[in-house]
């Protein structure tokens, strides 16, 4: 049984950064809602649990479990969470400090911050805090203490800022993980790979599986795992939506067979896509057609083989913590109950991305764009139809053609376009370009050379005579860290 580590979800963004941290660094952990009843949480059987807050959370004193707490299983408050234990045993929180400088970080010698070092941290909005006689201080911040333990029980707390990239930060939570809890830093690749392959055997038992791919990352690592735990027992179905790039579905196609050996049976849904579509101008209308009508061609593709009930799914963990509504499957397939596979349902984007380059798939696969399932429908402001997707593929395909020309793919997390109606004359249609970089926080705007820019727009207006106008996107990405998770 895999060792496990449990991230209670006091603030989305720390709780998922700590989570991706531990799982670099080889340490298998899951993310829980923080108002999961503690019997719950205790039938995990969990080797350690993080209380991951920010110092902006805001958390009711009440907020924590005596049973979790009396439990012996090693727990570590971070953010404000810290104020919630202290205050669980008996102690006092008299003010927050709005501390934005330099501070002198005093760290015990204590386990949890071995090859930590101390010295000077820019630490923020620090709670004042007054502890009881059952805890004692490790930590002080100009003298004044940030974090503690617990004399008798194996928790731990301190007000100390979890950040991308961190060193201390990194090793702290890997001390409390392998010095406190035990763990032993073994979830890599390989075993990712065992256990998926391992899990595919079983839930497919002797059946045969149908595999939707994309091309994208998710559904190529789930193609493959797939072949090598089932063999020849796995058909692959590209469905072809209409919605996609120029030329994508002979490119995913060819490219699955020459690069990996995996025949991919298309599936051509253009016409029915479009007509599910017409009228639509609301996005997430829009994604929730697209879905529907996905599923239908699925299952009327499983229907052909009756003794087809399992479908395989490219699903990551991001999908799943930030999918705001519920695909609908049905409930039974050729008269048996429909079986979904998800073997990448447990892995964020980036692990799926490192498991990729383990598996040996091709450069192309593992650094493809992030991509809507819904398509270029979402990136046409108002109703679909064949016109706007034959403007918007072609405009789209100059753009990342110039892109790739000069070089400047490798530093861009995303580059595509979008288009609209030009609401002045001589009207037709407006093409908005867009390329962010990714940083640690965010998503921007990338600064393109003008020249290239000039060089794309000329094409796009002499190419395209229904574009009357182009635009280059300034707006920062605000879907970066959700797609990214």
């Amino acid at each position: 049984m895999q060792d496990t580590m449990l991230v209670l979800d006091f603030d989305r963004e720390i709780a998922r950064l700590i989570a991706r941290t531990l799982r670099s660094q080889q340490i298998y952990c899951e993310l829980v809602a923080h108002d999961t009843p503690a019997r719950l949480l205790l039938e995990r059987a969990p080797k350690g649990m993080i209380l991951a807050a920010g110092h902006e959370s805001e958390i009711p004193f009440d907020s924590l479990d005596g049973e979790l707490l009396q439990s012996g299983v090693p727990v570590l408050a971070l953010g404000n969470m810290v104020a919630s234990l202290c205050v669980s045993f008996g102690g006092t929180v008299t003010d927050v400090l709005p501390q934005s400088n330099n501070v002198t970080l005093g760290l015990e010698d204590d386990r949890l911050f071995s090859e930590v070092s101390g010295g000077e941290r820019v630490l923020h909005d620090l709670h004042l805090i007054s502890l009881p006689d059952c805890l004692r201080s490790i930590a002080t911040a100009t003298e004044r203490c940030i974090g503690f333990r617990h004399n008798e029980l194996p928790l731990y707390a301190i007000q100390y800022p979890i950040e991308r990239n961190d060193p201390d930060a990194i090793q702290l939570l890997r001390n409390f993980a392998c010095n406190l809890c035990g763990m032993f830093p073994g979830w890599d690749e390989a075993a990712i790979t065992e256990g998926a392959t391992g899990s595919l055997r079983e839930e497919a038992g002797d059946e045969r599986v149908l595999c939707a791919v994309s091309g994208g990352v998710d559904s190529a690592v789930c193609a493959k795992l797939c072949h090598m735990a089932l063999g020849d027992r796995v058909a692959c179905v590209f469905v072809d939506t209409g919605l996609l790039r120029e030329d994508e579905a002979d490119t995913v196609i060819h490219g699955f067979m020459e690069t990996m050996g995996l025949a991919v049976e298309y599936i051509d849904a253009k016409e029915r896509f479009l007509r599910a579509l017409d009228g639509v101008n609301d996005d997430g209308e829009k994604s929730l057609i697209v879905s529907a009508q996905l599923v239908e061609v699925l299952a009327k593709r499983m229907e052909e083989e009756p003794d087809l009930h399992t479908l395989v799914l490219g699903t990551n963990l991001g999908d799943r913590l930030t999918c705001d509504t519920t695909i609908s499957y049905p409930e039974k397939v050729n008269g048996q109950p429909l079986a979904i596979l998800e073997p990448a349902k447990d892995l964020f984007k980036e692990e799926v991305r490192r498991l990729a380059l383990y598996l040996a798939l091709p450069g192309t696969v593992v650094e493809r764009q992030p991509f809507p399932a819904s398509g270029l429908a979402l990136r046409i402001f108002g109703t679909v139809t064949e016109e706007r997707l034959n403007v918007l593929r072609a405009a789209d395909a100059f753009f990342v053609e110039e892109i790739r020309a000069c070089g400047h793919e490798k530093r861009l997390w995303q580059y595509y376009a979008t288009l609209t109606r030009n609401p002045s004359p001589p009207y037709g249609y407006a093409i908005a370009l867009r390329s962010v970089q990714a940083g640690q926080s965010g998503a921007y705007a990338a600064r393109l050379p003008y020249d290239l820019l000039e060089r794309v727009t000329e094409r796009i207006l002499r190419e395209l005579p229904g574009v009357t106008r182009v635009l280059y996107d300034l707006t920062p990405s605000v879907h970066y860290r959700e797609i990214e998770t």
